[in-house]
């Protein structure tokens, strides 16, 4: 005790150090700093573990055609349900890209022109306030560059943080969309909805603009948008159990998502939930069905049977890279994919899961990750789902280019 009185400071000290290090312990932090294993399951499986991610599918394509599948844990815990090749998760932000494709066949039948402004196509009158006289396109809309931005409210819409918590949304798209971007809407905020920036000039990923792709598709096809995905992509593209509504799909095929409850340790589950600008992230697929429509950015517009889906041209302009301020150093960005050092790619991250998928057409090669973990509510979850994620990419990008 004396010694205590006499070594405050560094008693104060030792006694933060040792709670640290039984905060580093009790959370599992650890676990992202130990060794990992040099082959691919072990390590994979050790970053799961450490990411407290339950279950996984993994499909790599090589040479335009499917190589192998991967799949790791449990789809839903309670029912001890393991995770196959045909597991149905919902893929977050990836989502994007197949609104992108639904949007450009409608490109392809010469519906409009992608330099277009897309007031002409809308019931409202899409503006920045900062920039009234200058149309947003529907390119700038695909290439994040609308000017348009996520505010606060649009994680408040997810069903999640309601009661009772939905798996779909009730707030139809075009209501959603034109409260947050028609003034006098009830969500409408100049200063919060848009950029300062000129549409056109600056890169900001945008949720909301995704969700005006999706509602554009709808308008110029007469059709909801679900339904005229479902016509036009997936079932073109034998993606028989993909649908963008939990209404639509089976929920016994589904991933149920799950975070992690820290205090307690064990997991805990989300369940199903949704968000009405949907069109940015609400896609339900297995690594089988959208590895399916990944073959048509791999194979030049073809399917895996060398049926012509997209025209190579589409691809090409869909493919095609801008760099603008706003981009992290090295990334460009084309029509919904991002590109890094010769690698397209695009990302997904939502309460409960985390996705990836990333490709090379000069190569053909391809991979598609899917998960029912990952939570970025708190901080702690969040350096677990970075950690999760920049580790995945290196191993996927890894294995693809190994011979």
């Amino acid at each position: 005790m004396q010694w205590i009185k006499s070594h405050r400071w560094l008693t104060f000290i030792l006694t933060v150090l040792l709670f640290l290090a039984i905060f580093f312990f009790y959370t599992d932090l650890y676990l992202l700093f130990i060794p990992r294993p040099g082959d691919f399951d072990s390590a994979f499986i050790q970053d799961m573990q450490a990411a407290k991610v339950p279950g996984a599918a993994i499909l790599f394509i090589r040479d335009g055609q499917i190589e192998s599948v991967k799949v790791y844990g449990l789809a839903d815990l309670q029912a001890e349900r393991t995770v196959t090749p045909d597991t149905l998760f919902t893929i977050a932000s990836i989502s994007k890209t197949a609104t992108a494709t639904a949007l450009m066949t409608l490109f392809e039948q010469g519906k409009f022109s992608l330099d277009d402004s897309i007031d002409p196509y809308l019931p409202f009158e899409v503006r920045n306030p900062n920039f009234p006289d200058m149309p947003i396109t529907f390119r700038m809309l695909l290439s994040h560059t609308s000017s348009i931005q996520d505010s606060d409210v649009y994680k408040e819409y997810y069903t999640l943080q309601q009661s009772p918590v939905l798996p779909d949304s009730p707030i139809p798209l075009g209501e959603f969309l034109k409260d947050y971007l028609s003034p006098g809407g009830k969500l409408y905020k100049a200063k919060d909805n848009f950029l300062q920036d000129a549409p056109g000039t600056t890169y900001r990923y945008s949720n909301i603009a995704f969700g005006l792709v999706g509602y554009l598709t709808e308008r110029i096809s007469g059709m909801p948008f679900d339904v005229y995905c479902k016509q036009a992509v997936f079932g073109p593209l034998g993606m028989d159990h993909t649908a963008w509504y939990f209404k639509d799909v089976e929920t016994e095929l589904m991933a149920v998502p799950y975070g992690y409850n820290n205090l307690l340790r064990q997991p805990k589950t989300y369940g199903f939930y949704g968000y009405p600008d949907y069109p940015s992230g609400a896609l339900k697929t297995s690594v089988n069905e959208f590895a399916r429509f990944l073959s048509v950015f791999i194979n030049e517009g073809k399917t895996f049977e060398g049926k012509l889906f997209l025209k190579p041209e589409t691809v090409k302009e869909m493919l095609n890279l801008y760099s603008f301020p706003g981009l992290d150093s090295g990334d460009s960005v084309g029509l919904a994919w991002h590109s890094r050092g010769g690698f397209y790619y695009h990302t997904g991250g939502d309460p409960g899961m985390i996705t990836i998928t990333i490709f090379n057409p000069n190569t053909n090669q391809g991979v598609v990750l899917l998960t029912n973990g990952g939570d970025n509510l708190d901080i702690l979850a969040q350096a677990r789902q970075d950690f999760f994620a920049n580790e995945a990419v290196s191993m996927l990008m890894t294995r693809m280019t190994a011979p």
